[in-house]
């Protein structure tokens, strides 16, 4: 059995294309059960919860995996280096597969972080200089963050999240107020990205460089149209001692070459 960590819907298209290209039985691990709703395909056994290394090699002996491909989120780097070291416990090979960036452009006010404190520092401060409103694309993961970064307190911060019942609950743990949370499922449109960031007057975007799949480029170019700021936390750095593909086509190349004969 083939296990696809698809923590991303690029992650979880590749999912099946390695079952129907491998004719394989493939697993597929994902963390809510919308996420498991949303990988449900022919061939494929759906593990839904959160593994820490010892559950991701007990995975690996109960159900005789063979080869992991890691398609978890481009900034999930604890998920990774989680699953690479299991694979290497297990002995088994590990395939890292992660969408492209997308190429930053030459705009004045963009603004690079490395994590999620100092981008809500930054954006604080940028959203003083300006109106004080401020529209997180990150995502609830981190939101504890932004939630309780003091630069931001007195901020109107609007907060773009999947509408679960589980993220919901944490936003009125956080004390988030209902009247900044936009609960939808992306990714967005060029358009509808412009509307959102008009609409709320937003002075400063924060986002995550997550790709085409994950509609990095339309969020730039409406901020950007817009004239406004755009802080973009860059991507986490993981060591991969092993092959890394972007696409279903390297899979393809790299199955042939390289896994389709590794028992």
């Amino acid at each position: 059995m083939i296990w696809v960590i698809a923590g991303t819907l690029d992650g979880r298209n590749l999912a099946a294309r390695v079952q129907e290209h491998s004719g394989e039985e493939v697993l597929v691990s994902v963390v809510s059960q919308y996420g498991a709703q949303l990988a449900e395909h022919p061939g494929i056994t759906v593990h839904t919860g959160r593994l820490d290394e010892s559950a991701m090699c007990d995975l690996i002996q109960d159900n005789n995996i063979r080869l992991l491909i890691d398609a978890s989120h481009p900034y999930a780097a604890i998920v990774t280096a989680t699953a690479q070291e299991a694979a290497k416990k297990m002995d088994i090979p590990f395939v890292r597969f992660e969408r492209k960036e997308v190429p930053l452009p030459k705009y004045d006010k963009l603004h690079v972080v490395q994590d999620e404190v100092t981008a809500a520092a930054l954006a604080g401060k940028l959203a003083h200089d300006e109106n004080s409103r401020v529209y997180l694309t990150t995502g609830s993961k981190t939101m504890h963050i932004f939630a309780k970064a003091e630069v931001l307190q007195d901020c109107q911060v609007w907060t773009r999240v999947l509408p679960t019942a589980e993220v919901l609950q944490m936003m009125e743990d956080l004390a988030v107020s209902p009247k900044y949370i936009i609960g939808m499922q992306g990714p967005f449109s060029y358009d509808m990205n412009k509307i959102m960031f008009k609409d709320t007057a937003a002075s400063v975007v924060v986002m995550k460089n997550s790709g085409l799949v994950g509609g990095a480029d339309t969020k730039l170019q409406a901020a950007m149209d817009l004239g406004i700021h755009i802080v973009v936390i860059d991507r986490p750095r993981v060591t991969i001692n092993g092959p890394q593909i972007s696409s279903v086509e390297e899979f393809y190349t790299l199955w042939e070459e390289e896994l389709h004969g590794v028992r």
